[in-house]
């Protein structure tokens, strides 16, 4: 009988360190292999029964989905570790999943979530006896000031405490969490400093990644920073190579996100090199992934906000049997839901106008598209000499080399005059002032400044990275000799400031968002 006992006992204890092997096997391929971690995470979720094995599997998995770029199976991991570890009181295992779920709700777009999740982190470890407690929790301070930094541009004042934290987070055995704050460093190391400090401390980070345990998901994030640096530079030979090497990568790990970051910026170094072939090529294929990215996106937000709801929901009919602890946590969350609410909508109803001139601005331009195409069906065949003293075949061929000048770029040369474009066309000045102001109602000067209003709003619109760009950049890169004549244009074209209307793009999505936070909090 005892014998048959010792051998059950031996048997669990067998299995379990198998279980603990494969994790630790899924460990050492988290950011080379991702995809062969998820099997072995699946395989511990499928056949252990022991609790923690299994919190510890579905982190595990939660980030190898990161590395993947799926965040949507990325929160979802995230949220049954969190459960499990809740429900078994698990204090160690909630500290460390709170601080991956920091990082998560951040790169969601979901700021005040992770700043509440830091207070979370603090009310959940109590009067708790956990070893790392304070060293979490100080990590998490560092993360949130450093975010908030990041958030109002203050790059250079956010690198301190990104550094901050990864320095705590070394002494934790086996953190994680490092690596996810060494992301940050990386992307916000090119903002901070100038082009030639940045690209040697990322050669030196490189370095370091390439002598330890290979992980090539750092090393994607890297030579992605290092391609962009090479371009501001204008080397844009070297750009591509380090492009198309964080390319290969990004595929390996199947990380969309990173592989439309990573396309879209050699589609630009393309362009800067002369080959619009590939241009429009790699435009094309970055496009189709901007869809599914959004998508999971958002996909990983509505599972946040369904975890959110159904959690509180059920905790609300077990709080009058719950400790005094307990309750706090709740009334915190609650508490969150409702002053991100209130806090939304105080903050949009101040800028309902700026938001009405930037929906203004674009369906105004759509209808102008809608308009373009219609005239284009049976255009040039309607009166188009009607008030003009001009040639119809000069004035049909002058429509058609318009339409060629504003599909390319030319309009975005400094030194692009009247006189130039039309020694361009072959024609005279009063010729193609008299057809820009007939068929484009507007003089050239309007038309050209508009043109290069709707191109850098293009760029701000479909490139991220444009978001982060100073004004006096875009002002350079659209074609204007100044910052505030740019302003100036912009605002004439747009309604609202350059600054404010990158605002509104950059918070574009937080406001879809958040839009659920209203739905459930009415």
């Amino acid at each position: 009988m005892y014998g048959l006992l010792f051998f059950c006992a031996t048997s669990v204890a067998q299995k379990n360190n198998d279980f603990s092997e494969m994790l630790l096997e899924a460990s050492s391929v988290l950011y080379s292999q991702p995809q062969q971690a998820i099997k072995i995470t699946e395989h511990v979720l499928k056949n252990s029964e022991n609790t923690n094995q299994k919190i510890k599997a579905y982190l595990l998995e939660a980030r190898a989905y990161y590395v993947s770029g799926d965040y949507n199976l990325t929160a979802l991991n995230t949220l049954e570790a969190k459960k499990l570890a809740e429900a078994s009181e698990d204090f160690e295992m909630q500290m460390e999943i709170n601080i991956f779920g920091i990082h998560m709700l951040n790169l969601l777009g979901l700021d005040l979530a992770a700043e509440k999740y830091v207070e979370f982190t603090q009310l959940i470890i109590g009067d708790n006896n956990i070893s790392n407690k304070t060293l979490y929790y100080s990590a998490a301070e560092e993360i949130l000031k450093a975010n908030k930094r990041i958030e109002l541009q203050q790059f250079s004042d956010a690198i301190p405490h990104i550094t901050t934290a990864i320095e705590i987070l070394k002494k934790i055995p086996n953190s994680y969490a490092e690596v996810e704050t060494q992301v940050t460093l990386i992307e916000t190391y090119s903002k901070a400093y100038n082009k030639d400090s940045t690209q040697a401390f990322l050669k030196t980070f490189k370095n370091k990644i390439e002598k330890k345990t290979p992980n090539e998901f750092l090393k994607m994030i890297v030579l992605n920073q290092l391609g962009e640096v090479y371009f501001m530079k204008k080397q844009y030979p070297n750009a591509q190579l380090v492009f198309d090497e964080a390319l290969l990568i990004a595929e390996h790990l199947s990380n969309k996100p990173y592989r439309f970051r990573i396309l879209e910026n050699k589609a630009i170094n393309s362009m800067a090199m002369g080959d619009t072939e590939n241009f429009y090529s790699l435009k094309k294929v970055s496009a189709e992934l901007s869809k599914e990215v959004e998508t999971n996106e958002e996909s990983a937000v509505n599972s946040v906000f369904n975890y959110t709801n159904a959690n509180h929901t059920a905790k609300r009919d077990e709080v009058y049997n719950t400790q005094n602890r307990i309750k706090t946590i709740l009334g915190s969350a609650l508490l969150l839901l409702v002053l991100t609410w209130l806090g939304l909508r105080v903050r949009y109803r101040a800028r309902i106008k700026q938001y009405e001139d930037f929906i203004r601005y674009f369906e105004n331009r759509q209808k102008a598209t809608v308009e373009k195409d219609l005239s284009q069906n049976d255009s040039i065949k309607k009166e188009v000499t009607k008030s003009l003293n001009i040639p119809k075949e000069t004035e049909e061929l002058l429509i058609q080399k318009l339409e060629q000048f504003e599909n390319s770029t030319n309009f975005t040369k400094k030194d692009m005059s009247l006189a130039q474009l039309a020694s361009q066309f072959d024609t005279n000045t009063k010729y193609l002032s008299e057809v820009i102001n007939s068929h484009k109602g507007k003089n050239f000067n309007s038309y050209i400044n508009e043109l290069r209003i709707n191109y850098i709003i293009d760029k701000l619109k479909f490139n991220k990275k444009y978001l982060q760009y100073k004004i006096s950049y875009l002002a350079e890169e659209s074609g204007f000799s100044s910052h505030s004549s740019f302003a100036t244009v912009f605002k004439s074209v747009t309604g609202i400031s350059p600054t404010v209307f990158i605002d509104i793009l950059k918070s574009k999505k937080l406001v879809s968002k958040s839009s659920k936070i209203y739905e459930h909090a009415e």
